[in-house]
């Protein structure tokens, strides 16, 4: 791996840019996790890992969104499609759509989706009355019909498209009378100046390895009321998700790079892994101090026609 091409997706942070940094990255999050997902993570009482927060956090996003009540859901920057899997299993009628602009996470999805009835069409059929399937698209421009669906959810994904803007009109779009826009990110807090010098020394090493847009929550929440959206509920917790996990990482930090790490493992990929490494942990140390602060916060925000 190019080191400088791993600093121009951080930097850049264009579509492909973002494509090429998760494929190389997910790997070495797979290792860590043994999970499916790509999230933070939501952690409570009932959490012990980052797969059993990655859960957690995928079931408190279908209590946020109702999908109790819904027919027909578009997940959009899917990954591997573990969300939808778990929403498929928990709320068993549902139809869901993944769409995804990066082709190599849907194509590994359908290794991770137990049965393939029609490959040709990408879908799984989940139950008699619900379908899953895999699409390729960039979030900017859904394929996808007016009025058609029930409810849009982005999950730890809507920082990463271009544009933000484009992603909510779509969605308004395509949403149902009476569906639900519901948009779980990483923001900046309400409290932080919007000036980029004054957020770059508060964010510090942040500035550079919190590779996303970095959104404060209000120029998220203005978005959707422009484009048409009224804001239901806004939920905050980030005490829940980076604090937690940074514990964690710094408690098993040892153990982590075991698991991700082996024999096997080329020189030269070990050296890299230990810079990455030593980089991610005083990222994730400072992640915990301004969430803290509530300089940074998770929000989940939902919106309705």
């Amino acid at each position: 791996m190019n080191p400088l091409a791993l600093l121009l997706w951080i930097l850049r942070r264009n579509e492909q840019d973002v494509v090429d940094f998760y494929n190389f990255m997910t790997p070495f999050v797979f290792r860590a996790t043994h999970s499916n997902m790509l999230n933070f993570g939501y952690w409570n009482d009932n959490t012990n890992n980052p797969s059993q927060a990655q859960y957690a956090l995928c079931s408190l996003i279908g209590e946020f969104a109702r999908l109790e009540s819904a027919k027909k859901v578009l997940d959009v920057g899917s990954g591997f499609s573990g969300p939808a899997l778990h929403w498929k299993s928990t709320y068993d009628l549902l139809d869901i759509v993944c769409i995804n602009t990066n082709l190599h996470q849907l194509t590994t999805s359908l290794k991770l989706i137990p049965a393939i009835l029609n490959p040709a069409a990408r879908s799984y059929m989940g139950s008699a009355s619900g379908t899953l399937s895999l699409l390729n698209s960039t979030a900017a421009v859904l394929p996808i019909a007016d009025h058609s669906v029930d409810r849009v959810i982005a999950l730890e994904s809507a920082q990463h498209f271009k544009s933000l803007r484009h992603f909510v009109r779509e969605s308004r779009r395509v949403l149902k009378d009476g569906g639900l826009f519901i948009i779980a990110i990483p923001v900046i807090g309400t409290d932080v100046v919007r000036n980029p010098f004054t957020q770059f020394l508060k964010l510090g090493v942040l500035s550079f390895t919190w590779a996303s847009e970095h959104y404060h929550l209000a120029h998220v929440q203005s978005i959707m009321k422009e484009e048409g959206f009224i804001i239901e509920e806004t939920r905050h917790i980030g005490s829940k998700v980076f604090e937690p996990l940074t514990d964690y990482c710094i408690k098993n930090r040892r153990e982590l790079k075991h698991m991700i790490l082996n024999h096997q493992t080329p020189y030269l990929e070990s050296i890299l892994y230990n810079c990455v490494e030593s980089i991610v942990y005083k990222s994730a140390l400072k992640m915990k101090e301004l969430s803290k602060k509530r300089i940074i916060d998770y929000a989940m925000i939902k919106g309705r026609i």
